[in-house]
């Protein structure tokens, strides 16, 4: 007898070890990626979701940024009483250009 043959499984290096150790090694690299992944993919959704959100937001905000778009529209455009007590009426912008230019001039001097 050879003196490989001698040797038992028992006398093998990690001979002691979990004898399952192979599927163990594999199912651990598998549940690894698996939860990698996952990991990701939480992370991904739970972007998307802020994303939406911040969309709702800025729609949200657009609304009320529109309404003070018209509301400032509408005082440059019309007429209206700044202090009625002291009779001052603020007029239109481009009407007020018009006559501080016809007033002062294109040099601004009177």
């Amino acid at each position: 007898m050879s003196q490989s043959e001698s040797i038992h499984d028992d006398d093998l290096p990690g001979s002691g070890d979990d004898p399952s150790a192979i599927p163990t090694w594999y199912g651990g690299v598998v549940f690894t990626i698996l939860f990698l992944f996952s990991v990701y993919f939480l992370v991904f959704l739970a972007d998307s979701e802020q994303v939406k959100y911040f969309d709702r937001s800025i729609q949200s905000e657009s609304r009320w940024l529109k309404e003070v778009k018209s509301q400032q529209e509408q005082q440059l455009d019309s007429y209206s009483w700044t202090d009625a007590e002291n009779n001052r009426v603020s007029i239109p912008l481009e009407q007020g250009r018009e006559k501080v230019l016809k007033r002062f001039g294109p040099s601004g001097q009177e």
